[in-house]
């Protein structure tokens, strides 16, 4: 089998880029072959999306793609697939992968006829993917497309990469309202006193200028912002992570916290999206409610208190990984559902 991805440039920043390298990087069952059809990249992005739509056919008759596997988020990722999707041809079977984080207020807060043209381009489709039962319920409402609940997954390190005396809160992704940054720096000056030695290190981008100003307003000594972390420069982060801490607003299933959990680094976050189902709090990490920057204050501060604690958590949180989110494995979840389409 032939498979067209179609998505973000793999070597690109984000979430659906890193899934898109993680098909890559896998070993794919022996019937399956990937190519990548990059519909936005960092560098010429305007003219990568033209070219998206010019060589489209081209590159599937080319490579002999039987299913043309759709990496979608909302606004801008959707209606390019979307009209992607009008020049599919017949013979071939199409899956639309949904990663969107607020596909939800984005179809709410659409006017009817980009609702209509939402609901149009579901129904054409022949499968969707999506990464919980919580964003399952939700296009169930929507469509009556079939739909596979499947999480995201990620390569598990050989081993553990935990050292429970480090001394950074990291946080790893996009930067800003969305991923509750403003939050994190009042949490982060709540700490300060308590735990001087602490140090919150942010690592993306997006918003980083409106946090940056905060930072400099409120003099907080404890956060630093630094860039996007490339991939073989996450190891080095983790050594020195006591604590993944995300207090997102909305969330599809971040590729952020299986990555840290596969590290074996302990995460505090929030119940929004897919994360409820993947993290059981106090179990292999940490869940309060978004927003509620009291709650945050109080699990980190019993966490970094507690090393014992910390311990067992970052155990508990690769197990998950290893046992339930693998690539290995999700792999094959792939070729039942590719298969299923040629049947």
């Amino acid at each position: 089998m032939n498979i067209l991805l179609i998505g973000p440039d793999p070597a690109a920043k984000g979430g659906i880029a890193t899934v898109i390298h993680n098909f890559q990087k896998a070993k794919a069952p022996e019937d399956v072959r990937f190519v990548v059809h990059k519909t936005w990249s960092e560098k010429g992005k305007y003219w990568t999306q033209i070219k998206a739509f010019l060589t489209f056919r081209r590159h599937i008759k080319k490579e002999r793609c039987q299913i043309l596997h759709f990496h979608v988020a909302q606004k801008g990722s959707f209606y390019r697939k979307s009209l992607l999707l009008l020049l599919a041809p017949k013979h071939c079977k199409t899956i639309f992968h949904m990663h969107a984080s607020q596909f939800d207020q984005f179809y709410q807060n659409s006017p009817s006829w980009a609702k209509w043209w939402v609901r149009f381009t579901l129904a054409r489709v022949d499968q969707l993917v999506v990464l919980s039962s919580s964003w399952s319920a939700f296009y169930q409402t929507i469509t009556d497309t079939s739909i596979e609940v499947l999480p995201n997954a990620v390569a598990v390190p050989e081993e553990s990469f935990y050292d429970p005396t480090a001394k950074w809160i990291i946080t790893l992704g996009r930067i800003g309202q969305r991923k509750g940054s403003f939050d994190l720096l009042a949490v982060a000056k709540a700490m300060a006193v308590s735990f001087p030695e602490i140090r919150f290190m942010l690592f993306g981008d997006q918003e980083n200028q409106q946090v940056a100003q905060q930072l400099q307003e409120e003099a907080l000594t404890n956060v630093f912002l630094n860039e996007w972390v490339a991939t073989d420069a996450l190891p080095a982060v983790f050594r020195k992570a006591a604590i993944h801490f995300l207090p997102s607003y909305h969330e599809g299933l971040p590729m952020a916290i299986l990555e840290t959990m596969a590290a074996g680094i302990p995460n505090v976050t929030t119940k929004v999206g897919g994360i409820p189902e993947l993290i059981q709090s106090g179990e292999n990490g940490y869940l309060v409610a978004a927003g509620d920057i009291q709650a945050m204050i109080e699990t980190l501060s019993g966490l970094l208190a507690n090393e014992e604690e910390r311990i067992k958590s970052s155990q508990q949180a690769r197990a998950t990984i290893e046992q339930q989110y693998a690539l290995t494995s999700y792999m094959k979840r792939w070729q039942k559902i590719y298969k299923k389409q040629l049947d």
